[in-house]
């Protein structure tokens, strides 16, 4: 898989399917907690994990984003990078269920790069993890998050709602801002590239033959995981009355020292 450009735009296929009596079924409702077989890509130096999230689990935060949107105690706006008005915190509100989905994925991700690496991977054993804070977006036209880190050990995002994903990409970024100069050698100095509608996991310097983005086109379902320090962007769209609604959230592990430079480990509180 080639990782450069807009053939680093990666689109997952559509969750809906037909059952044996012909009804649409999404992905989830028949109990499954994966989807993805081989969910970590190593688009660059560090691993990425992407997969779904079962649909009983969305809808609850779907449920769970609509009571708390607009209440004044849980507004997260102006607290957190994004430039998005309507942010929510749900820490303190989601179900052992929806935690312990979030945590099986994160505890996957973490158990396929251990048994996945031919080598011993320094401070890696088998651990307690627990989320350290959990928050909602719903992003509308013009809105975005800057490029940004986390904290924690793992972050993660999960896409419950995205108007956009229903557009092919040469659609989504046909407007007036993702438009390429037409001079060729002034597209490549500013590199003006197609952004809109995007999520962007970045690292590493720029320079030839060394990929430094990974660029995901995000639909219901999805959930990405990567390392905590991994700096990643989401870019605006300009569709009126579009939104995309995600939950994002860092993941502590427990037992494990994470920082190399740091040589106590975290306890459990």
């Amino acid at each position: 898989m080639e990782y450069k450009g807009k053939g680093n735009v990666l689109k997952q296929g559509d969750m809906e399917k037909k059952n044996q009596h012909g009804d649409i079924q999404r992905y989830g409702e028949g109990g499954e907690m994966y989807k993805n077989e081989h969910p970590v890509l190593f688009p660059f130096g560090p691993p990425v994990y992407l997969d779904k999230i079962p649909e009983p689990i969305i809808r609850e935060l779907d449920v769970l984003i609509d009571q708390l949107s607009g209440v004044p105690e849980f507004d997260a706006s102006g607290q957190l990078a994004g430039r998005i008005k309507k942010q929510t915190h749900l820490t303190k509100h989601i179900s052992d269920q929806v935690q312990e989905c979030i945590i099986k994925h994160c505890d996957r991700f973490y158990r396929h790069i251990n048994a996945g690496t031919p080598t011993d991977i320094p401070n890696m054993t088998t651990t307690q993890m627990q989320i350290q804070s959990i928050w909602s977006n719903i992003q509308e036209a013009r809105e975005y998050n800057p490029p940004h880190s986390h904290s924690g050990d793992f972050s993660f995002v999960i896409y419950c709602r995205n108007d956009l994903e229903k557009y092919s990409v040469d659609r989504l970024q046909d407007n007036e801002y993702d438009k390429v100069h037409t001079d060729k050698e002034q597209t490549t100095q500013m590199q003006n590239y197609p952004l809109a509608g995007l999520i962007e996991l970045q690292y590493g310097e720029p320079a030839w033959l060394n990929w430094t983005q990974f660029r995901h086109v995000p639909q219901r379902g999805d959930i990405i995981i990567f390392p905590n320090w991994l700096r990643h962007t989401v870019y605006a769209h300009y569709e009126p009355h579009h939104v995309r609604i995600s939950v994002a959230g860092n993941v502590n592990i427990f037992g494990v020292n994470t920082d190399p430079g740091f040589k106590e480990q975290k306890t459990k509180n």
